[in-house]
């Protein structure tokens, strides 16, 4: 039989004169030397994590199993409480199980804490109101990153992007050590994002400040004339994760190089069931497939500029084109001339 602890015995039920633990290595005198760190970073709540040597498990669980004590207190729940309840006291905070700002872990096997920051988020629209910036970073595809004579060393392919401009502003008030953006999809490179903006987070990653003036962050940002972003206020992970899922309806202007006539347009209200192969411009980055995509309605805004609603995932530009036949049916193939969009500008993501 194992020699074990005052505190293991009390919390397996068990009788018997206290020992050094062979179980768990007296780990509980050790509680309070562990639990003088100290932490500099804002947070508001936090959640502890508990990793422990596996032959510690593995014994544990022959104690168990040869004394019949199934539906006992574990070791590691037994832990989790109490350094819950010490580390409330001492840090006058309360603990958040779902999406805490901070998860202290405990090695107990190092005798040592680790603390692991989680992102802040912040979610809000954004317009752009110029062509050819992207929403993200794009990296050469050269060099990924490294500056090569491709990108004239810069490491990128376009000298800025939404991100950039956001995420610059914000990590500054943050003091936070990097950023990840997640938008409810996502514009071409020369296309406008008008009319009610478009939905995205930004995830702060590491952040040593977390009580932020969102409204003085958003009017810096928006002396950025390129682009506006509007509505911040703070979030959490589901929101990226419902970006990420849903799929919005948007709704484009798109500006065409020869002129559209009445009699033409006619024919287009019926455009409805898209079968769409992956455009050649994106293949060397999307599978190759034919998905099926809707249009909603099409308006004729004058003879060279159309409003089409349509789903999610349509590539509006090979919906005018025809891709050469990948997409069908298309503006082209239906007023029997070849079509070109000659600007695009997203004027509505239906999120609401």
């Amino acid at each position: 039989m194992y020699r074990l602890c005052e505190s293991c015995l009390k919390r397996l039920g068990l009788q018997g004169k206290p020992e050094r633990c062979e179980l768990c290595g007296d780990i509980f005198k050790k509680i309070d030397d562990l639990l003088n760190f100290t932490y500099t970073a804002e947070f508001s709540n936090f959640n502890i994590g508990i990793k422990l040597d596996p032959n510690v498990l593995e014994k544990e669980k022959k104690i168990v199993e040869m004394l019949n004590l199934s539906g006992e207190k574990t070791l590691k729940r037994e832990l989790l409480s109490i350094f819950r309840k010490k580390l409330r006291e001492k840090l006058n905070k309360e603990v958040e199980l779902e999406y805490p700002d901070v998860i202290f872990v405990f090695d107990l096997e190092k005798c040592e804490v680790i603390p692991e920051s989680n992102p802040l988020y912040i979610k809000g629209r954004y317009n752009k109101y110029v062509r050819y910036i992207p929403q993200t970073k794009w990296y050469c595809r050269k060099c990924r990153g490294k500056g090569c004579p491709y990108c004239n060393f810069e490491g990128k392919m376009y000298e800025t992007s939404v991100e950039e401009i956001v995420g610059e502003v914000i990590l500054g008030y943050t003091k936070a050590q990097g950023e990840k953006f997640h938008g409810a999809g996502r514009e071409d490179i020369d296309a406008k994002m008008l009319g009610n903006g478009r939905p995205f987070v930004i995830e702060i990653q590491k952040s040593e400040v977390r009580t932020l003036n969102l409204e003085k962050i958003q009017n810096e940002i928006n002396k950025d004339r390129r682009i506006k972003v509007s509505e911040l206020e703070y979030s959490n992970k589901r929101e990226v994760i419902r970006l990420k899922r849903e799929k919005f309806k948007k709704t484009y202007l798109v500006y065409l190089d020869q002129e559209i006539s009445d009699e033409e347009f006619a024919k287009l209200k019926d455009l409805c069931e898209i079968n769409q192969r992956t455009p050649r411009r994106v293949q060397h980055r999307r599978a190759d497939k034919t998905r099926i995509r809707k249009v909603y309605k099409v308006e004729k805004k004058n003879n060279n500029c159309l409003k089409i609603c349509c789903e999610s995932g349509l590539y509006v530009k090979e919906l005018i084109t025809g891709d050469d036949g990948r997409t069908v049916p298309s503006v082209s193939s239906i007023v029997q001339k070849d079509v070109k969009c000659i600007a695009l500008d997203v004027i509505k993501i239906h999120d609401r």
